[in-house]
Formats: C-alpha cells, sequence, structure tokens
C-alpha cells in the first residue's frame, strides 16, 4: 500500500494560485489605503445659484425669509463601510476560487 501524499500543482495551476494571492494582497492594500488616508469624507460644499443680471427682485413676505433663511446640511457620504464590504466581498470570491484551484483534479488522474 502506499500512503497518500499530496501531489505538486501543475505549473499553471501553481501560477493561477500565485495571482490570486497577489489580487488578495492588492484588494488589502486598497482596503487599507482608503481607510487611512484623509479626505474621503469631506463634505462637498452647496453650488450657489447664479442671478441673471437685470432680473427683477420682489420683496419676498416672512414666510419665505423663514424657509430660505434655514441652512440644509449637505450630505455626508461615509465610504469606509462600502470599501470595507466591497472588500471583504471580494475577498471571499477570491478565497473560493483559490480553494477549487488547490483542490482541483484533472480527470486523467482518475484513469
Amino acid at each position: 500500500m502506499s500512503a497518500n501524499t499530496p501531489k505538486k500543482l501543475p505549473r499553471g495551476r501553481t501560477n493561477q494560485a500565485v495571482l490570486i494571492l497577489i489580487l488578495m494582497a492588492v484588494v488589502l492594500g486598497l482596503v487599507a489605503l482608503v481607510l487611512a488616508l484623509p479626505g474621503f469624507n469631506i463634505p462637498a460644499l452647496p453650488t450657489p445659484v447664479p442671478t441673471l443680471p437685470g432680473a427683477v427682485q420682489a420683496t419676498p413676505d416672512a414666510a419665505q425669509l423663514t424657509a430660505t433663511a434655514l441652512v440644509s446640511s449637505p450630505p455626508v457620504v461615509r465610504v469606509e463601510s462600502i470599501v470595507i464590504t466591497g472588500g471583504v466581498l471580494v475577498m471571499i470570491v477570491l478565497a473560493a476560487i483559490l480553494r477549487e484551484i488547490l483542490q482541483f483534479r484533472d480527470s486523467t488522474d482518475e484513469k
């Protein structure tokens, strides 16, 4: 009886596994880069509406003044959670592909 010794991967499969590992490192690096760099969550400043020259300005009533006096804050977009979630999903897919590469058996081996 022969002992079950693990077979070496063919050269093509080894290259695929190395490429998947490199992609995993790139994804982790990009997620870390987004989290480390400041400036991704700067709220956008509202753009002032231009007024037409020579337009007749009517006197607004008190209700309009109160409504326009309230300054609305621009929405703040937090990209960290989006980047982390996307990175995790990509890592899951790459890990599944790596698993399939490592567990793949040629049909010629079984015959």
